[in-house]
């Protein structure tokens, strides 16, 4: 079979993107199929000449670019089996201001939170008060961010004068600020509609899952979570497959969530979740017995309607 892997593109998660693709690549090309990379950056015109050579588009692009919706609009006009699922829905669940809209209308319990109005909105408002009148601890996140970069951890008035921070306030990005919820970080792959192994989060100690400590090896990441009830992992898992599934998806997903006090809140979806061989979604495959290359290949038939995935809970 001819797959395209799309990938690249000049988000900040352009790296992990090529890492991705080019760990599919590999894994497809193992079993048979004949794979070709296409980077983003080259442009919409030279991919629309291209895609009608493939059977099958598999977009391996992280960040706004791929996983905001454009791509999944422009793939949806030509007709083409791609591995994804409703641009509209991927929308959604990319922005993060809109998905903590969605979860609220949709009874899905989120930290609390409250969109902080930009500096160059007019007038200008005083954004250091609003948060200061939230509460600390809480986390400033900016809507379109992703990979944890655009998201900084706010302990006390003092962490406002950080130069992270200012670079968000300072910037034109859309951003919130939530309270901060202590507790055990999860995370729960959808593949073909059903729930993956919930997979506890561990960082450093005193650390947090943020871009650094994703890919740089430091964070344990354990299937099964032996750290939360089962009971709690099978309602984690349902609300994963809710939002997978009212989104329109697609093939697969991710979800993230803390758990706090007894209780599971969202944190938010990945709707193009890392592909590289230790990512999560590929360790939760393989907690079942589904190898990195069986995950990949059951992506792409799944695209083309040819595999009915059944797992076990």
């Amino acid at each position: 079979m001819k797959v395209l892997v799309i990938t690249g593109g000049s988000s900040s998660e352009r790296k992990i993107s090529l890492l991705s693709a080019k760990n599919v690549k590999e894994a497809l090309e193992k079993i048979g199929h004949k794979v070709r990379l296409f980077d983003l950056k080259k442009g919409y015109g030279k991919l629309k000449k291209l895609v009608k050579e493939f059977d099958v588009v598999f977009p391996v692009i992280h960040g706004e670019e791929g996983e905001g919706g454009s791509l999944q609009t422009f793939l949806s006009k030509l007709k083409v089996a791609f591995v994804g699922g409703d641009p509209k829905g991927f929308r959604q669940g990319w922005y993060k201001i809109p998905f903590k809209k969605w979860c609220d209308k949709n009874n899905i319990s989120t930290s609390p939170w409250k969109i902080i109005p930009s500096r160059h909105s007019e007038p200008a408002l005083p954004v250091k008060n609003l948060i200061l009148n939230f509460g600390f601890p809480s986390v400033l996140k900016a809507s379109s961010g992703g990979s944890s970069r655009e998201v900084v951890i706010l302990k006390s008035e003092r962490d406002l004068e950080n130069h992270e921070v200012k670079k968000l306030l300072n910037s034109k990005l859309e951003l919130f600020v939530e309270k901060f919820l202590s507790g055990i970080e999860v995370t729960v792959g959808i593949l073909g509609n059903r729930a993956l192994p919930v997979v506890e989060i561990s960082p450093p100690k005193g650390g947090w899952f943020d871009y650094k400590n994703k890919y740089s090896g430091a964070t344990k990441e354990i299937p099964h979570a032996p750290s939360v009830p089962r009971d709690l992992q099978k309602l984690t898992k349902k609300i994963a497959e809710n939002i997978h599934k009212k989104l329109s998806l697609g093939h697969y997903s991710r979800s993230d969530f803390i758990v706090s006090n007894g209780k599971t809140y969202v944190l938010e979806v990945n709707t193009i979740p890392g592909l590289t061989a230790t990512s999560l979604v590929p360790k939760a495959a393989e907690a079942i017995g589904i190898s990195y290359s069986q995950l990949v290949d059951k992506l792409i038939q799944l695209a083309l309607g040819r595999f009915n995935l059944k797992i076990k809970p």
